[in-house]
């Protein structure tokens, strides 16, 4: 498993920048191995942290509604999720979401960009 920690540095500001990834259940394909539990001040986070390498880049992973997809959305400690990772050394977060719509127009694979 890649260390999350060592990569070349940012080419323009030669900054290193461990990036981390929190997604939904749209991205549970990325949700593999054993990753490292992690306790907060605030209690669990919803999965353990993973470290994958994604374009030749190492970053961190972790899914918002853990593996097993039992944690909705209004129970997901997102305090205990960001200080996990910062505790594995993220200093920037991506946080992808899917959703699903009730209109008949917007049919599956639609992009819809809120404004």
């Amino acid at each position: 498993m890649p260390d999350a920690r060592r990569h070349s540095p940012d080419p323009v500001t030669q900054r290193t920048t461990t990036c981390a990834i929190v997604a939904g259940s749209g991205f549970g394909s990325l949700a593999e191995g054993a990753g490292r539990r992690l306790v907060t001040a605030y209690g669990a986070p919803s999965a353990p942290v993973r470290e994958l390498e994604i374009g030749g880049r190492a970053v961190l992973f972790l899914a918002r509604h853990g593996d097993a997809l039992a944690i909705p959305p209004h129970r997901i400690n997102y305090r205990a999720n960001a200080m996990a990772l910062k505790l594995a050394g993220a200093e920037t977060v991506l946080a992808l979401n899917t959703v699903g719509t009730i209109r008949a127009q917007h049919a599956p694979g639609t992009l819809a960009v809120p404004n």
